[in-house]
């Protein structure tokens, strides 16, 4: 009887310890990076709202690889019919009443969450990623996951993912009180189509609207400086703007990974407007006047943590 039992729990055992490494591998961590990698690689169209304060956008978003290359294609599906159109690195933008162009990118930025796109390995550092289970979007099993920040600073999401695609059901971007601020929801999916396919192959054959040339980042030293920055925030990119006769709009912009924002520096006016808060969904926009300096942060920032980039923003004495 002792050497039956002891076949059976060594028997057991080894079949545990797959399972035991099968759950490592379904980690939180693991199950964002395969849907970053979903998005990014798998043939599909999402159908899906953009729900935030201000109301409800539609959007058709189609996605396939053609010889190795992107080509992706956005569409506003209410009466503006804004287009975005990704071929390679190549991003181009279509709107009703405006000139077409295009930008250089790895990704359409504009409507879908930038978690999708994240590097979760290095945000690390200043995220927690939780799994709190699984539920239903319709018949679709998703994994439900909770991106938190380790401090104060900045917004935290909650994702719902399907389990089979990994692609992306459901996005709420949350305040530090998890209330909504903005919602990516998925209303249709289709999947790995002959019509998407063959429509996606019509617009890898268009010819595009010519490349904007944009500003490269710039080296050069501003009289002002922020002396205090969220944990995990870099500076990726500055630039300095003449926007009238001996006047400059200066930008330093900032990122983490997740979330970026934008620093703007130019003369106050001769009539100073106090302090006027702007929010739209996750979107902040602060300004404050220091002497005479006007200082506007615009980002996906909590108000407080805007204010206090600004406050900390600080001029050295002319020469």
């Amino acid at each position: 009887m002792k050497h039956w039992l002891s076949a059976l729990i060594f028997l057991l055992g080894g079949l545990l310890l797959p399972l035991h490494s099968y759950a490592k591998e379904l980690s939180a961590e693991i199950l964002l990076t395969d849907m970053g990698n979903a998005v990014k690689s798998l043939p599909y169209e999402l159908s899906f709202i953009i729900v935030n304060p201000q109301g409800i956008t539609p959007i058709r978003y189609r996605h396939v690889i053609i010889n190795n290359k992107p080509i992706a294609q956005i569409m506003q599906m209410d009466s503006s019919r804004r287009e975005i159109i990704q071929k390679g690195n190549q991003i181009s933008y279509f709107e009703p009443g405006f000139d077409s162009f295009s930008l250089e990118g790895t990704y359409i930025v504009d409507y879908l969450p930038s978690v999708v796109f994240a590097n979760f390995t290095k945000l690390q550092s200043y995220y927690n990623f939780i799994k709190l289970g699984r539920t239903h979007i319709g018949d679709i099993s998703c994994q439900v996951i909770r991106v938190i920040p380790k401090d104060s600073s900045r917004f935290s999401y909650i994702l719902l993912i399907d389990e089979k695609t990994k692609l992306p059901m459901r996005i709420d971007l949350l305040d530090s009180k998890n209330e909504i601020l903005e919602q990516f929801r998925v209303i249709s999916v289709v999947f790995n189509s002959q019509a998407l396919l063959k429509s996606m192959h019509v617009i890898a054959s268009l010819n595009m609207p010519p490349l904007l040339l944009i500003p490269q980042s710039i080296t050069k030293q501003f009289n002002w400086q922020v002396n205090q920055l969220p944990l995990g925030f870099e500076e990726i990119s500055r630039r300095c703007k003449e926007i009238a006769t001996n006047e400059s709009l200066e930008t330093m912009i900032f990122s983490d990974g997740l979330f970026s924002f934008s620093i703007n520096v130019t003369k106050a006016g001769d009539h100073k407007l106090l302090e006027q808060p702007f929010r739209k969904g996750g979107l902040t926009i602060y300004t404050l006047i220091k002497g005479q300096y006007e200082i506007t942060v615009i980002g996906q920032l909590p108000l407080l943590t805007a204010s206090q980039i600004a406050a900390n923003v600080s001029f050295k004495e002319a020469n």
